[in-house]
Protein backbone atom coordinates (compact mmCIF):
# COMPACT_ATOMS: atom_id res chain seq x y z
CA UNK A 1 0.00 0.00 0.00
CA UNK A 2 2.75 2.06 0.74
CA UNK A 3 3.94 2.29 -2.66
CA UNK A 4 0.85 2.98 -4.08
CA UNK A 5 0.72 6.31 -2.43
CA UNK A 6 4.40 6.77 -2.91
CA UNK A 7 3.44 6.23 -6.88
CA UNK A 8 0.64 8.98 -6.79
CA UNK A 9 2.80 11.11 -4.84
CA UNK A 10 5.12 10.92 -6.83
CA UNK A 11 3.35 11.83 -9.89
CA UNK A 12 2.01 14.77 -8.68
CA UNK A 13 5.21 16.12 -8.21
CA UNK A 14 6.45 15.35 -11.24
CA UNK A 15 3.24 16.67 -13.26
CA UNK A 16 4.30 19.68 -15.22
CA UNK A 17 3.31 23.04 -13.72
CA UNK A 18 -0.30 24.67 -14.97
CA UNK A 19 0.30 27.23 -17.72
CA UNK A 20 -0.14 30.99 -16.27
CA UNK A 21 -3.41 32.40 -17.28
CA UNK A 22 -2.18 35.53 -16.66
CA UNK A 23 0.22 37.27 -19.07
CA UNK A 24 1.93 40.36 -18.78
CA UNK A 25 -0.63 42.35 -20.84
CA UNK A 26 -3.80 41.00 -19.32
CA UNK A 27 -1.64 42.07 -16.18
CA UNK A 28 -0.66 45.33 -17.27
CA UNK A 29 -5.10 45.36 -18.31
CA UNK A 30 -5.96 44.79 -14.63
CA UNK A 31 -3.88 47.57 -13.49
CA UNK A 32 -5.14 49.98 -15.63
CA UNK A 33 -8.28 49.14 -14.86
CA UNK A 34 -7.33 49.40 -11.04
CA UNK A 35 -5.67 52.51 -11.29
CA UNK A 36 -9.20 54.18 -12.96
CA UNK A 37 -11.70 52.47 -10.43
CA UNK A 38 -9.17 54.28 -7.70
CA UNK A 39 -9.06 57.65 -9.53
CA UNK A 40 -12.79 57.56 -10.30
CA UNK A 41 -13.55 56.64 -6.25
CA UNK A 42 -10.68 59.36 -5.38
CA UNK A 43 -12.43 62.03 -7.45
CA UNK A 44 -16.01 61.15 -6.56
CA UNK A 45 -15.08 61.32 -2.88
CA UNK A 46 -13.84 64.86 -3.17
CA UNK A 47 -17.13 65.70 -5.72
CA UNK A 48 -18.85 64.79 -2.48
CA UNK A 49 -17.09 66.67 -0.16
CA UNK A 50 -16.44 69.58 -2.01
CA UNK A 51 -20.55 70.04 -1.27
CA UNK A 52 -22.12 71.89 1.23
CA UNK A 53 -23.83 69.99 3.71
CA UNK A 54 -27.70 69.61 3.30
CA UNK A 55 -29.17 72.96 4.59
CA UNK A 56 -26.18 74.84 4.73
CA UNK A 57 -25.91 78.04 2.51
CA UNK A 58 -24.05 78.65 0.68
CA UNK A 59 -21.34 81.59 1.63
CA UNK A 60 -21.27 84.80 -0.19
CA UNK A 61 -19.39 87.46 -0.17
CA UNK A 62 -21.15 90.48 1.48
CA UNK A 63 -22.89 93.13 -1.42
CA UNK A 64 -22.09 90.00 -4.13
CA UNK A 65 -25.73 89.70 -4.58
CA UNK A 66 -26.13 93.59 -4.84
CA UNK A 67 -23.33 93.35 -7.41
CA UNK A 68 -25.10 90.72 -9.91
CA UNK A 69 -28.48 92.73 -9.46
CA UNK A 70 -27.61 95.91 -10.16
CA UNK A 71 -25.01 94.78 -12.28
CA UNK A 72 -22.31 97.33 -11.22
CA UNK A 73 -18.89 97.76 -13.26
CA UNK A 74 -15.97 97.01 -11.25
CA UNK A 75 -15.34 100.07 -9.59
CA UNK A 76 -18.81 100.49 -8.14
CA UNK A 77 -19.07 96.66 -7.54
CA UNK A 78 -15.70 96.88 -5.22
CA UNK A 79 -17.35 100.27 -3.38
CA UNK A 80 -20.08 97.96 -2.76
CA UNK A 81 -18.68 95.08 -1.32
CA UNK A 82 -16.56 97.32 1.04
CA UNK A 83 -19.69 99.07 2.70
CA UNK A 84 -21.39 95.47 2.66
CA UNK A 85 -18.39 93.93 4.47
CA UNK A 86 -17.92 96.77 7.00
CA UNK A 87 -21.23 96.37 7.91
CA UNK A 88 -21.31 92.59 8.58
CA UNK A 89 -18.23 93.36 10.32
CA UNK A 90 -20.47 95.79 13.11
CA UNK A 91 -23.50 93.34 12.76
CA UNK A 92 -21.14 90.78 14.00
CA UNK A 93 -19.35 92.92 16.70
CA UNK A 94 -23.02 93.98 18.32
CA UNK A 95 -24.04 89.96 17.56
CA UNK A 96 -21.33 89.20 19.62
CA UNK A 97 -22.02 91.69 22.21
CA UNK A 98 -25.44 90.25 23.20
CA UNK A 99 -23.69 86.40 23.82
CA UNK A 100 -24.10 85.83 27.75
CA UNK A 101 -26.82 88.80 27.81
CA UNK A 102 -30.25 86.57 26.70
CA UNK A 103 -33.06 87.70 28.55
CA UNK A 104 -31.54 91.36 29.31
CA UNK A 105 -34.18 93.62 27.89
CA UNK A 106 -32.03 96.83 28.23
CA UNK A 107 -29.45 94.76 26.31
CA UNK A 108 -31.47 93.66 23.46
CA UNK A 109 -33.00 97.23 23.14
CA UNK A 110 -29.12 98.44 22.77
CA UNK A 111 -28.51 96.17 20.17
CA UNK A 112 -31.63 96.85 18.01
CA UNK A 113 -30.78 100.73 18.20
CA UNK A 114 -27.10 99.75 17.07
CA UNK A 115 -28.65 96.92 14.03
CA UNK A 116 -30.86 99.93 13.33
CA UNK A 117 -27.97 102.78 13.00
CA UNK A 118 -25.40 100.48 10.82
CA UNK A 119 -28.51 99.69 8.73
CA UNK A 120 -29.32 103.82 8.43
CA UNK A 121 -25.44 103.91 7.81
CA UNK A 122 -25.23 101.52 5.12
CA UNK A 123 -28.03 102.76 3.22
CA UNK A 124 -26.75 105.94 3.78
CA UNK A 125 -22.96 104.81 2.11
CA UNK A 126 -24.93 102.87 -0.52
CA UNK A 127 -27.04 105.68 -1.93
CA UNK A 128 -23.68 107.65 -2.32
CA UNK A 129 -22.18 105.26 -4.73
CA UNK A 130 -26.19 103.94 -6.31
CA UNK A 131 -27.87 106.06 -8.45
CA UNK A 132 -31.74 106.69 -7.32
CA UNK A 133 -33.06 104.21 -9.65
CA UNK A 134 -30.59 100.94 -8.32
CA UNK A 135 -31.48 102.10 -5.01
CA UNK A 136 -35.25 101.58 -5.46
CA UNK A 137 -34.52 98.64 -7.66
CA UNK A 138 -32.45 97.49 -4.86
CA UNK A 139 -35.22 98.37 -1.79
CA UNK A 140 -38.13 96.29 -4.30
CA UNK A 141 -35.76 93.63 -4.14
CA UNK A 142 -35.09 93.57 -0.36
CA UNK A 143 -39.10 93.63 -0.14
CA UNK A 144 -38.64 97.29 1.41
CA UNK A 145 -42.21 99.18 1.10
CA UNK A 146 -44.08 96.58 1.46
CA UNK A 147 -46.65 96.64 4.75
CA UNK A 148 -46.72 92.47 5.57
CA UNK A 149 -47.50 91.16 9.34
CA UNK A 150 -44.92 88.32 8.53
CA UNK A 151 -48.06 86.10 8.08
CA UNK A 152 -49.90 84.99 5.42
CA UNK A 153 -49.50 85.52 1.10
CA UNK A 154 -49.10 89.51 1.68
CA UNK A 155 -50.92 92.00 0.35
CA UNK A 156 -52.29 91.98 -3.26
CA UNK A 157 -50.59 93.55 -5.66
CA UNK A 158 -52.19 95.96 -8.52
Amino acid sequence: MRDRHRSVADERRSDPPLPSLITDESENAMNIVKTTLIAAALFSAGAVLAQPAPGAHARHQPGERIVQLLNLDATRAAQVTTIMTDAKTQRKAVWESMQGKRGDASARDAARAQMKAINEGTQAKLSQVLTADEMTKLKDARGHGRRHSGFGPGPAKS
